[in-house]
């Protein structure tokens, strides 16, 4: 069976340091080459997959995550490029929502997923909380026919009238992160620097708990006036230290150590990978009730969920009854091997579909 996944041009595929949606893409493709699938690999420029049963096919020139105005028009051409080579493959997977093949084609407004012969998998890796997408989506009744993926029950939950959906909790390689039972007293953030992800409520908590803050982020661009102007000043090098972006062994060093990882989200995070990344390590997560966390996060048993930055401050004082070992247990059910078997189902359940061209 011949397996086509499409990964963002924004990062290179495996990412060097930070990119979620890249490093589900080159688990997932190396998972289904072990089991003697076929796979081809679209992705940006400067991507390094490889493996068995691995083929890549760069469709950019370069990653666009520094290079935001080439990237609509690079998705476009990936796309069509995936496009002219469908009848190569006997399913698809692409990593990326329905609203992104919306696009200007002989004068008229499509979404290129009506050139598709057959039914295509589409798994969501951002918010559905959009009303003008929300809107767009249940306006397309063409988009039905294609497998919708979600990554948790609540993004899948705004966009529940999709009728072939299915969620699929993204997954880490367990093994690679071991669990440490003894902590070292510092807070830790890790993920991008921007408001929605929490990192002023972070620094608050520090500064209200005197306990040491340890920041492992990416500052994007378009981030970047946010972060000089909002984040730096508060950054003293002691209690609040900011480290930069890590490799991934960088980072699990501080994932292992910390005495819990701090998510205070202010939006409706999709999965949030970093999270079970922690509890892999037998770290607990004190997180804000958004997103995905209640379906990450166990109350009490690995970490504790929050509503405000004070109700974080106490729940951090009380980690130290959290089991690193149950915390450990808890994220078991998040292995690549699970992943791997459910979309495996997805695709040979696509490349069973009768072909039905539309457009």
């Amino acid at each position: 069976m011949k397996i086509a996944i499409v990964a963002p041009v924004m990062v290179p595929v495996p990412p060097p340091k930070y990119g979620g949606v890249e490093q589900i893409v080159d688990e997932l493709a190396h998972g289904l080459g072990e089991r003697d699938y076929a796979v081809t690999v679209f992705c940006s420029g400067g991507s390094t997959i490889a493996g068995k049963n691995i083929e890549r096919v760069e469709t950019s020139p370069y990653p666009t995550r520094e290079h935001q105005k080439e990237n609509r028009t690079l998705e476009i051409a990936q796309i069509e490029a995936v496009l002219d080579r469908q009848d190569e493959f006997d399913a698809i997977h692409f990593n990326y929502e329905p609203i992104i093949f919306r696009a200007e084609r002989d004068g008229r407004e499509v979404n290129l997923l009506d050139y598709f012969k057959k039914p295509v998998a589409c798994t969501f890796h951002n918010i559905t909380t959009i009303p003008e997408n929300i809107a767009y989506y249940r306006s397309a009744a063409s988009l039905y026919r294609h497998t919708m993926v979600f990554v948790s029950k609540n993004q899948r939950s705004h966009v529940s009238f999709f009728p072939n959906s299915k969620v699929i909790y993204n997954a880490i390689l367990l093994e690679h992160f071991p669990l440490e039972k003894h902590k070292e007293n510092y807070l830790l953030f890790l993920g991008r620097i921007t408001p929605v992800k929490g990192i002023l409520e972070a620094i608050t908590v520090a500064e209200k708990t005197n306990i040491p803050l340890i920041i492992v982020a990416k500052v994007d661009p378009v981030d970047r006036v946010f972060y000089e102007k909002e984040v730096k000043p508060r950054i003293d090098g002691t209690l609040v230290r900011y480290v930069g972006e890590l490799s991934v062994e960088e980072k699990i060093e501080y994932l292992k150590k910390a005495r819990c990882l701090l998510f205070p989200i202010l939006w409706e995070e999709p999965f949030g990978l970093v999270m079970v990344e922690a509890l892999a390590c037998g770290t607990p997560v004190v997180a804000f009730r958004r997103g995905s966390v209640p379906e990450i996060v166990r109350d009490g048993v690995n970490g504790y969920i929050t509503d405000t930055v004070d109700q974080m401050i106490v729940a951090i004082q009380a980690c130290e009854k959290i089991s690193p070992s149950d915390c450990r247990k808890s994220v078991e059910r998040f292995s690549i091997g699970r992943m791997v078997d459910e979309y495996e189902s997805i695709f040979r359940k696509l490349g069973d579909a009768k072909i039905n061209q539309l457009g």
